[in-house]
């Protein structure tokens, strides 16, 4: 038998290239796209869809600015709140629950320092500070609010003092009303500007919160919400079209936004990338 003759050496295959992952929007459901041409009892269109990584490419939070976002549980409050403050170099998160795993969690998977000791100044040599302030208690109900209630209000003094800090208030309404920190709140919401601090408030409940998390805020980012008193409230109170506003409030789909420019008066709709 002859031997098997030699195989001939393959020809040599260019390198491929490496191409970046792609990057896939989130699917937009057949009610966001209907959203896209729907009109008002008065013929004015609802606000333009934008896809998530195109509205922070462009979007700008300046230092000093106040930002208020208000949705039910699930709805992406949370996740949205995340990505829009890491955007700010100096962030202090303010934890009202001893341990909330789903909240607290991915704030220090994003580099967040749990610690019950907030100190104003960082390093002079710090590039960023991002903290997660839970204070510690050993007491209950009344006594526990009211310690609670002392460690932020002197955190928010000192934010104020110090200046250029954002504050993240996660539950606006439980500590304007519960923590007695309304006075606090509305300081750095109307004085707050001058000294780049930068109050972001964040509800479920749309309505019994200050009037000021509207008025003072330059960026209002509000989920869908079914009631109809509600929806008209929250209209009235964002300063731009009403009609537009409770109709886009009433309609959203899950998980898609209003976002509401307050001082240009620029309206947008959008979805937030769960990660």
């Amino acid at each position: 038998m002859s031997p098997r003759p030699a195989r001939p050496p393959s020809p040599k295959q260019p390198r491929r290239p490496r191409l970046p992952p792609i990057q896939l929007s989130p699917i937009r459901s057949g009610k966001s796209t209907q959203l896209d041409t729907a009109v008002t009892k008065s013929g004015h269109a609802l606000p333009p869809y934008e896809r998530f990584d195109e509205f922070m490419a462009h979007w700008e939070w300046k230092q000093g600015e106040h930002l208020t976002t208000i949705g039910p549980t699930g709805s992406g409050k949370t996740v949205l709140n995340r990505e829009l403050l890491a955007r700010r170099l100096y962030t202090v998160v303010l934890g009202v629950k001893n341990h909330d795993v789903e909240l607290y969690g991915p704030f220090q998977a994003q580099g967040y320092e749990l610690t019950s000791n907030f100190e104003p100044e960082p390093p002079a040599d710090a590039e960023f500070a991002r903290v997660l302030f839970v204070p510690k208690s050993s007491k209950h109900g009344v006594a526990a609010r009211q310690d609670k209630g002392r460690a932020f209000r002197h955190v928010l003094n000192e934010v104020y003092d110090v200046g250029y800090w954002c504050v993240y208030v996660d539950d606006v309404q439980y500590m304007s009303e519960k923590l007695k920190l309304a006075p606090e709140l509305e300081e750095l919401w109307m004085l707050g500007r001058s000294e780049g601090v930068s109050v972001a408030a964040s509800s479920q409940e749309p309505v019994d919160i200050p009037v000021m998390a509207y008025g003072m805020a330059t960026h209002l980012f509000l989920f869908a919400n079914r009631d109809v008193y509600r929806a008209k409230r929250m209209a009235e109170l964002t300063g731009v079209n009403r009609e537009i506003a409770e109709q886009t409030i009433l309609t959203l789909p899950d998980h898609e936004f209003l976002y509401i420019n307050k001082r240009s008066g620029e309206m947008r709709r959008s979805k937030v990338i769960r990660g």
